[in-house]
């Protein structure tokens, strides 16, 4: 990355660090993705249970490979030959776990995150599980909700849409039409918004911000 965009995006992550924190949320920044991935590790003893959220981030970090290969137990809705059925049952059981990984749609400079999902195992995880790991590259950092949410249906899900095969106008044209995208017609993949504002349980949740465009 080039120095200036790096100096940037790391004085923008410093203040979004600080803003997490007043929001009782834990966050750290790592300059790299495998300085990253190591400090996720670093953070889930082994053993442990972990649930994920569907996360274009999580794969780039190569964190998928590494928890399928070490002492985990992990729920991963990835498996070969699954079943809907099957894979919407571990998505559900992962909620549950001891950790619970995910990426955000965008994250503000308030230290509030925002994510849309189509099917809500990732909304269950963010508000419920026992602890929470969320990986953010700093490209997702916006200025205030409206924008994140802005964020999430312009960008964010045209690009999952078109990943993920679904049936909505934003992949066939790129861009969100709230009006048109419902059923029976459309697939929706903006079902459920979950904006999280503050977290009343210290340390339940962990966001760390990368130096490095990742994900959606």
């Amino acid at each position: 990355m080039d120095k200036n965009k790096f100096w940037f995006y790391k004085t923008m992550a410093e203040q979004v660090i600080q803003s997490l924190k007043r929001n009782n949320i834990d966050a750290i920044f790592c300059e790299t993705s495998d300085e990253a991935k190591k400090r996720v590790l670093s953070m889930i003893p082994k053993g442990s249970t972990v649930g994920m959220a569907g996360s274009v981030t999580i794969r780039e970090l190569g964190l998928l490979d590494e928890l399928s290969r070490g002492d985990f137990k992990l729920y991963n809705q990835y498996l070969p030959n699954l079943s809907k059925e099957e894979s919407a049952k571990i998505r559900k059981e992962g909620t549950l776990a001891d950790f619970f990984l995910s990426g955000t749609n965008a994250v503000t400079l308030n230290g509030e995150l925002v994510n849309i999902s189509a099917m809500g195992s990732k909304i269950a995880g963010l508000t419920y599980a026992k602890k929470v790991i969320i990986v953010s590259g700093v490209n997702k950092i916006v200025k205030d909700v409206k924008e994140g949410i802005d964020r999430t249906r312009n960008i964010v899900a045209p690009m999952n849409a078109k990943r993920l095969d679904f049936n909505t106008p934003c992949k066939e044209t790129g861009f969100c039409d709230y009006s048109r995208c419902r059923p029976p017609d459309y697939h929706r993949i903006c079902n459920q918004l979950l904006v999280i504002e503050g977290e009343r349980e210290r340390e339940r949740i962990t966001v760390v911000l990368i130096g490095e465009e990742l994900g959606f």
